[in-house]
């Protein structure tokens, strides 16, 4: 099954290097997926589309889940330390934000990886219109 060690997870520390991996997943077609630094933390995204996909149902409902379960690990961890996390998840666009800690935000990464990059979960999506350029998330 495909997906990363927390380890491994891509992590984009600026803006100029999120834009523009970004338009990278675009022109390969496929998908987007890391962990963003941002002032106020680290968030996780994944975005299908670029790839034309998204997630079949049961696979969008146990990415949920996934998260559901690895968040209140982390939230209920006393040694780590925890800012509000919120998340979007659909089909094809995820975002949960803002960890305090990369680690953490690696681990949630790691965690749903294997589900969302994995073509066997996939099914076909057809993107909205776009202007070039503009991230979907």
């Amino acid at each position: 099954m495909p997906g990363y060690e927390p380890t491994d997870v891509p992590l984009y520390e600026d803006r100029q290097t999120v834009e523009r991996e970004y338009r990278r997943a675009q022109q390969e077609e496929r998908p987007f997926f890391a962990v963003e630094a941002y002032d106020e933390g680290y968030a996780v995204t994944y975005d299908l589309l670029p790839a034309g996909y998204q997630l079949a149902p049961p696979a969008e409902s146990e990415v949920n889940e996934r998260l559901t379960r690895e968040i209140e690990a982390i939230v209920g961890d006393e040694s780590l330390p925890t800012t509000e996390v919120s998340r979007t998840v659909s089909a094809s666009l995820g975002n949960v934000t803002f960890f305090a800690r990369e680690d953490s935000a690696r681990r949630v990464a790691a965690v749903v990886s294997g589900l969302v990059l994995d073509e066997a979960n996939w099914v076909e999506a057809r993107p909205p219109e776009n202007p070039a350029g503009t991230r979907r998330n």
